[in-house]
């Protein structure tokens, strides 16, 4: 299992996730969002870089809901003369819900996913759907959906290949006092080109106001796929803490 720490004590604008991804956004059609970098860079013995952005964004009205996420993250370090990648990913979602009646909706999803040391060159992951509101209130909110995906990936070895998948997954929003959240989502996407295949993505963050719109958080993501590319592990984990700052109407 690989582990990525993006360590950003180093800098006052930290990596962080959205307090509007994170608390349930009210549905007035603004747009609200955050916007966080963190660097750090070690020296001596052992050299290590470390650099990550994020950046999402969130429109919430009566009747449907737009939302934009981008992650990216970058390590390396040097020992004895050697250099060594220890983190090059990308990943990006968009999204568009449209309620149906009270307590269902459908949605178009996109996700758009790179990682090096995964030798994944490019994931391009167009998926609809729809899904039950099976709990909708200020404090708590409860989703489960199911869906068609289609994942077309390329690898670095300019090799590609495609798959078919269903899509089943839950979320739930959690807001607690002093605007404190915690958020997280699972999705299953069982391979329906190759039987017995599947992918799972698991992310979940906790959030915590610090000071006027600083917030603390902490996000930690999960990947498996049951049939990765020769020689790649089937999983991956990110886990990263900081600062972020929030835009838009509070």
């Amino acid at each position: 299992m690989r582990l990525s720490a993006i360590p950003v004590a180093c800098l006052a604008l930290a990596l962080g996730t959205s307090v509007l991804a994170q608390a349930v956004p009210p549905p007035d059609g603004a747009w609200r969002g955050s916007l966080g970098v963190g660097i750090s860079n070690t020296t001596g013995n052992t050299t290590a870089f470390n650099a990550a952005l994020n950046a999402d964004a969130v429109r919430h009205t009566d009747v449907n809901k737009m939302t934009a996420q981008l992650l990216s993250l970058y390590g390396e370090r040097e020992e004895n003369g050697v250099s060594e990648l220890t983190a090059s990913i990308l990943r990006a979602r968009a999204r568009y819900d449209r309620d149906l009646s009270e307590i269902t909706y459908a949605f178009l999803g996109y996700d758009l996913e790179k990682d090096k040391l995964a030798d994944l060159k490019w994931r391009n992951s167009p998926s609809l759907g729809a899904g039950l509101h099976l709990r909708s209130a200020e404090t708590f909110a409860f989703d489960v959906f199911a869906g068609y995906s289609y994942n077309h990936e390329s690898l670095y070895d300019n090799t590609s290949r495609s798959f078919h998948e269903g899509l089943l997954g839950e979320e739930t929003t959690h807001k607690f006092a002093q605007e404190t959240s915690f958020r997280q989502r699972l999705a299953f996407y069982p391979n329906l080109t190759d039987s017995g295949e599947y992918r799972l993505v698991f992310d979940a963050g906790f959030l915590a106001p610090v000071i006027a719109r600083w917030n603390l958080t902490v996000k930690y993501s999960y990947r498996y796929q049951s049939n990765p590319p020769p020689g790649v592990e089937k999983k991956d984990t990110v886990l990263f803490t900081g600062l972020q700052y929030g835009w838009g109407p509070r």
